[in-house]
């Protein structure tokens, strides 16, 4: 007979309505029933593997898909997906609780519907090393209230984080490094209380405010911003951060942290420290010898001038140091050729001048004014170049 009458046809168009504003949390309903299972097998479907995805690189901090290979590629229908490669499930509820699909040549977008976004117990995610198409970190990542690891670092993400993230309020690292298409333009993380480690390496922070960075918990342990792009004056105790071990602001040419700070150095068990390319003032302080945790120290193109302090001879886990590239003058230092941990050595574009120490001569490539070796009875030649590399062969 049809809707004749216009009442009807309101009736209709009320019906009609209602199915379609129903739709989509029946359609979020099915998701949230999916088996873990069944939900990994969806979200692998939804991919490509390709090797390229997950080529291998390095930095002065990590290697990352040396050994890369499909771990979803043995993923069977018929097998308990708790046993499969990448996957971890609580061994009571058998929930999945941990998910390391790092450098699995994974290739392809992901989309706000993907069944990745069904597993609410997961505590660790890990997707770095991988090529998802420059997709957004959308903000269905912040559905995963357990989560207390999340690594999507290297993986062609793009966009803004969303601020969903800052609902994760057990999150203890958050990594988002070598995401160049990633801009970062406020602290989102600001309201992580638990937040102990932060990598945004090579994403774009030109808007954000350095002193952003101030709140951050005395309890963080690893910051690392290399080459983001920070623009504008950080306060120099922002280094003084009682436990941290990794601290990588370099790469930022335009951030002004003024002169080095005077910390308690010998409180702080830093063990990592990169300020390459950050133009500071004054001379490099003699207490900076009470690094005795450090093992890497690079301060390459920072500006720094007077001489070299004897004391970074006190620094004996020190295995890569790089004061290259400043304006260093005097005595070139005995001490620092008697660590016995130092494979690196670099003090190149400075204007230092002596000999080197007898044992060297023969094991250290060095380039002087038109000579490539030293020889310990010349005195006061001025020295341009300095490698010490013991793990390369000469």
């Amino acid at each position: 007979m049809g809707c004749l009458g216009w009442k009807y046809q309101l009736f209709c168009l009320v019906v009609l309505l209602s199915l379609l504003f129903h739709l989509p949390s029946s359609f979020s309903s099915s998701l949230s029933s999916i088996s873990p299972c069944s939900a990994l097998l969806h979200f692998n479907s939804s991919l490509s593997l390709h090797r390229s995805a997950s080529l291998s690189f390095y930095t002065s901090r990590i290697q990352m898909c040396d050994n890369s290979y499909p771990k979803t590629a043995s993923w069977k229908e018929d097998k308990d997906c708790c046993g499969w490669d990448g996957v971890v499930c609580d061994q009571t509820t058998r929930h999945v609780i941990g998910l390391d699909l790092s450098c699995s040549w994974l290739s392809g977008s992901i989309h706000s519907n993907s069944t990745l976004f069904s597993l609410p117990h997961l505590r660790t995610l890990n997707l770095a090393g991988n090529d998802f198409n420059y997709s957004l970190i959308l903000s269905e990542f912040g559905n995963f209230k357990s989560l207390t690891h999340l690594n999507l670092s290297s993986s062609t993400f793009s966009g803004k984080i969303p601020y969903e993230i800052s609902h994760l309020s057990s999150l203890v690292s958050l990594d988002l490094s070598y995401n160049y298409g990633l801009l970062i333009e406020t602290p989102v993380w600001k309201n992580l209380t638990q937040l102990r480690e932060l990598l945004l390496d090579w994403s774009n922070m030109s808007s954000f405010r350095p002193n952003s960075l101030m709140n951050l918990s005395s309890s963080f342990t690893t910051l690392s911003l290399h080459g983001c792009n920070l623009q504008g004056k950080l306060q120099n105790n922002f280094l003084c951060l009682p436990n941290i071990q990794t601290l990588d602001l370099g790469g930022n040419w335009n951030l002004d942290l003024g002169s080095l700070p005077k910390c308690n150095w010998s409180s702080i068990s830093l063990k990592f420290l990169d300020l390459s390319e950050i133009r500071f003032s004054g001379e490099l302080l003699d207490s900076i010898g009470n690094m005795k945790s450090l093992k890497h120290l690079n301060l390459y193109y920072c500006n720094l001038i007077g001489s070299i302090p004897m004391s970074l001879g006190n620094l004996t886990k020190l295995t890569t140091l790089d004061l290259s590239y400043n304006s260093f003058r005097g005595l070139l230092p005995w001490s620092l050729f008697n660590l016995p941990n130092l494979s690196s050595l670099y003090l190149d574009n400075n204007q230092l001048v002596g000999p080197l120490p007898n044992h060297l001569v023969g094991n250290v490539a060095v380039e002087v004014i038109g000579s490539t070796l030293l020889p310990p009875m010349f005195q006061n030649i001025s020295v341009t170049f300095v490698l010490l590399n013991k793990s390369r062969p000469l």
